[in-house]
């Protein structure tokens, strides 16, 4: 790999060159214009983070790994710098020409179009520990969450997502810090929900050639399960895209008691926009919309902001820090890390080809998708919703679930074509990983990943990438012991507590040693159609008779939004529906836990099953179908004596007879996934209290759910 900090004094010597011979518009650094820098203070008072071992896995924040003495002693102490990132885009650049809308952008006088941004950086205090290497994660829905997944850091969705320097569990354990990475945020989210500390682009609105409002096509629909008195066009409290101000004869709204029913419409007299044009009310107050139906809106917008713009911004704000000399938080390898929505912009951002800025240089050298499953989202068309996308049973029929799915070429009707075409014609392509849960399979259609569309070839990875299953995990998951209220019947609880943070920091180190040494790092982990590991979701036999699946998996289906989609514009709302793609799901061993794949401890040394899905339990309307993001659990009998009619599980104490013989076969494993290389040394304590755990709730006496606190081995 290219060390960048050679070539950053011949960068800046040829800048100042250019500069003086007036060719400073075709060399100029980068995008970013200004840095506003707001706060910039030591973390915890200065005090280091060292490599140590992990607490408890019950920990939902557990201190920084701070040296023995909190002076130094090899630690690394580590400051936070945040502010506004400011930028202007050149719109004939070749970098920027698939940012939808830019050319109707407003600009300055100098012909560019700007936008600004909130950042963020934790960096070591002293440039002489910097390791060279940032982790540029992208923030989800405004949400930094790199520290909750690599640090186990606290994650409070509810809570505002602000980074207090003085918090001790906002750093979770320090293993960023303990590595002398940078990590670096930049918002790119137009519709981020406005709500302190979260981290969005603001970016211009698209006019049309003489200043006029630019109208179009948009969309909202909600899963209503509780009576509403309001329904907000803008999801999760993101920023809405109003209805026009105008008659509204044309905007339609309609009902629907499932899925793929069909949708019969609300007389227009039932319901009106509110006064912000954000949201809709019943015209009766006391006829709220009803509960059990899904409500879809198709409806007319206007002026919508240049959302695109969100990948040049995060492409920008890391070449700022690899090419700028100025820059105050230096770097010399950039990888992306996304998760989740964030995973899904990562995809996209590769697809669009934007690995290259508008000096044609390179920018990341990895990138790291986790739970992005095949999509990719509404985060580059005219009135699109980035915090929108398709899941079983939310968010029906949106651009994101658009063929090409895999890496290499594959052929769809008249198209072939694949994921990371642009980045490998121009040289850009990064080391990657795409890692991904079992309820990514159900609920993200992630074998299209892998698969030709129709779902009946295997197709396989490219030889920079590499692609990871991780067994039976949901797409987040809860803390270990369930909570008495989640079993939803007896002996079903909903909500998983398989734990993927330690494969998701060795698969880090893993990435980080690839980028920077050229270590390869282990092969792909995934179900194959060729051996029978990946299959159709009805051929599927759990060893429980009751336990109720789900109608289907989530089924990315071929969708025309109308002729000039391919410009990022729709003009059919709701879209025509076509045929489904082929999605298949992992085998299943004789517990119901998935068989292939990276198999966490949870699998390996079982005490119940794991589901990498859970039903809308109670729901008035589709309890037949998936929920969001949630898996289930199902704990094994103690006893043989005490297995339920129909479950050909066998009982805990069959495979495990006592306490000894668990902790044996725990252990082992352990060595196992080490060996591996699929958990750190560093991370066997947490793993072995977290199996305790596991052991002791177990055995808790009838009644008592909460654990006993094992000792320390």
């Amino acid at each position: 790999m290219i060390d960048r900090r050679a070539i950053r004094p011949l960068f800046a010597a040829i800048l100042l060159g250019a500069l003086s011979s007036g060719l400073a518009a075709q060399t100029a650094t980068a995008r970013v214009v200004a840095l506003e820098i707001e706060r910039r203070q030591p973390l915890l008072d200065g005090r280091p983070f060292v490599r140590v071992q992990s607490p408890l896995a019950t920990s939902l924040a557990t201190p920084p790994s701070l040296d023995h003495d909190g002076r130094g002693g090899g630690g690394i102490a580590y400051e936070l710098i945040e502010g506004r990132v400011r930028f202007a885009f050149d719109p004939s650049a070749a970098a920027n020409a698939r940012v939808n809308d830019l050319d109707h952008a407003p600009r300055n006088a100098a012909g560019q179009v700007e936008a600004w941004g909130d950042f963020a950086v934790l960096q070591p205090i002293d440039p002489a520990r910097r390791r060279g290497t940032a982790i540029v994660d992208v923030p989800n829905r405004g949400r930094r969450l790199v520290l909750a997944g690599m640090n186990r850091a606290r994650l409070d969705f509810f809570a505002p997502p602000t980074i207090d320097a003085s918090d001790a569990a906002s750093f979770g354990d320090g293993f960023l810090m303990s590595q002398g990475l940078t990590v670096l945020w930049a918002g790119w989210q137009a519709d981020a929900p406005e709500v302190p500390g979260s981290m969005r682009l603001h970016v211009p609105r698209a006019v049309g050639p003489d200043g006029e409002p630019i109208r179009g096509q948009a969309r909202s629909d909600w899963v209503v399960d509780t009576p509403s008195e309001r329904l907000a066009l803008a999801t999760r409290g993101h920023v809405a895209h109003p209805a026009a101000r105008k008659g509204d004869a044309g905007d339609v709204l309609t009902r629907r008691r499932g899925r793929n029913a069909q949708p019969q419409p609300v007389p227009r007299a039932s319901w009106r926009f509110d006064e912000t044009r954000e949201a809709i009310v019943p015209s009766d107050p006391s006829q709220p919309f009803e509960a059990g139906f899904i409500y879809e809106l198709a409806y007319e917008a206007e002026s919508p902001p240049v959302v695109g713009l969100g990948f040049a911004a995060y492409r920008d704000f890391a070449a700022y820090a690899l090419y700028d000399p100025e820059c105050p938080f230096a770097i010399q390898r950039a990888v992306a890390h996304g998760l989740s929505q964030s995973g899904r912009f990562l995809r996209h951002f590769l697809y669009e080809g934007f690995n290259r800025d508008e000096a044609g240089r390179r920018v990341f050298d990895g990138a790291m998708i986790l739970i992005g499953g095949a999509g990719r989202g509404g985060f580059n068309h005219r009135f699109s919703h980035p915090g929108r996308v398709g899941n079983p049973y939310q968010n029906f029929f949106y651009p994101g679930d658009d063929f090409p799915f895999t890496s290499r070429p594959t052929r769809d009707g008249e198209r072939r074509e694949g994921l990371l075409d642009r980045v490998q014609a121009d040289g850009s392509m990064p080391r990657l990983f795409q890692i991904n849960t079992g309820y990514e399979y159900w609920g993200r259609g992630a074998s299209l990943i892998h698969t030709t569309p129709d779902g009946d070839q295997d197709v396989a990875p490219l030889e920079a990438e590499r692609l990871y299953h991780v067994a039976s995990a949901p797409h987040g998951s809860l803390p270990f012991p369930p909570a008495p209220r989640s079993e939803v019947s007896p002996g079903l609880f909903v909500g998983s507590s398989v734990d993927t943070s330690g494969i998701q920091r060795d698969l880090l180190v893993h990435l980080l040693r690839w980028v920077e040494e050229d270590a390869a790092p282990p092969p792909s982990t995934i179900p194959h159609l060729a051996d029978g590991t990946l299959v159709r979701p009805g051929s599927l036999r759990y060893p429980i008779a009751d336990l109720a699946r789900p109608r289907a998996p989530h089924l990315p289906a071929r969708l025309d939004f109308g002729p000039r989609f391919d410009q990022g514009i729709i003009d059919r709302q709701p879209a025509i529906r076509g045929a489904d793609y082929g999605v298949r799901v992992p085998v299943i061993d004789a517990l119901g836990n998935e068989a292939t794949g990276i198999r966490t401890l949870e699998l390996r040394v079982p005490i119940g099953t794991y589901t990498p899905w859970a039903l809308r339990h109670g729901a008035p309307g589709g309890s037949d179908e998936m929920t969001g993001y949630l898996g289930s659990f199902l704990p094994l009998a103690p006893k043989e004596s005490e297995r339920r009619p129909g479950d050909a599980r066998p009982a805990l104490a069959t495979l495990h007879p006592d306490r000894d013989s668990y902790e044996q076969q725990l252990s082992q494993e352990i060595d196992g996934l080490v060996e591996e290389g699929f958990l750190l040394p560093l991370d066997r304590r947490h793993a072995y209290q977290a199996g305790l755990e596991r052991w002791h709730w177990a055995h808790r006496p009838p009644g008592r759910n909460e654990p006993e606190t094992p000792p320390a081995p």
